[in-house]
């Protein structure tokens, strides 16, 4: 599907990330998510983190303050950038909602399911009552976030006669919850399920919009 998204301006990077010509804290990032979920963040080291970038434990210190950091840092370099995107193409969107719906369901949807971004909504939903700073950071800056903009995108839907009237937001977190919950599905049991993700992805977003559009 060709949508019409708007460029938007460059905007100047967040001080909150990592440097893009430094590579040596993306290695300790990405060994971090590896062990993090096959051990569990709390039986994860991190002289096993840094033995696996490659790097020596002195090193992680030189980016990082503590395990949690790197927590904090894997939702900050990985997840919110995401949002992020979509939150830009929304603005910039220019078709009906339905359009966008199918097309975020598609992208979305394969993202959680088959890259670090759905193994780090996992590991925050089963380390979220441990680590509730970490479970807030992520709240506020993932879900809610992500609802409220796309709230805005079906209510724009509404207001043009495309959607039926209905609360906006809690239509948001009907389209999202069933793509977050197979990204948890797709990064607990892996790809040898009962399910094919990629059909679970394409019927729900046909019977989301089906459902807007009575």
């Amino acid at each position: 599907m060709d949508l019409k998204i708007v460029a938007s301006e460059d905007k100047p990077p967040k001080t909150s990330t990592l440097k893009r010509n430094n590579e040596r804290p993306r290695q300790i990032l990405n060994a971090a998510i590896e062990l993090f979920c096959e051990l569990g963040f709390e039986a994860a080291r991190l002289e096993d983190i840094a033995d696996r970038a490659g790097v020596s434990k002195a090193t992680i210190y030189l980016y990082f303050e503590s395990k949690e950091d790197l927590f904090f840092a894997l939702i900050r370099e990985n997840v919110v950038p995401m949002v992020d995107e979509t939150i830009s193409q929304m603005e910039s969107f220019e078709g009906p909602a339905s359009d966008f719906l199918r097309f975020k369901a598609h992208t979305l949807g394969h993202t959680l399911a088959y890259t670090n971004q759905g193994a780090i909504l996992k590991l925050v939903v089963a380390e979220s009552r441990r680590f509730p700073e970490i479970a807030d950071y992520f709240r506020t800056e993932v879900p809610e976030r992500g609802i409220e903009n796309l709230a805005k995108l079906i209510q724009r839907g509404i207001d043009d006669g495309e959607f039926r009237p209905c609360d906006a937001k809690t239509a948001a977190a009907l389209f999202m919850f069933p793509l977050l919950m197979n990204g948890i599905w797709m990064n607990s049991l892996g790809p040898d399920t009962v399910i094919d993700p990629g059909l679970l992805i394409e019927m729900h977003c046909e019977n989301f919009i089906r459902g807007l559009t009575l």
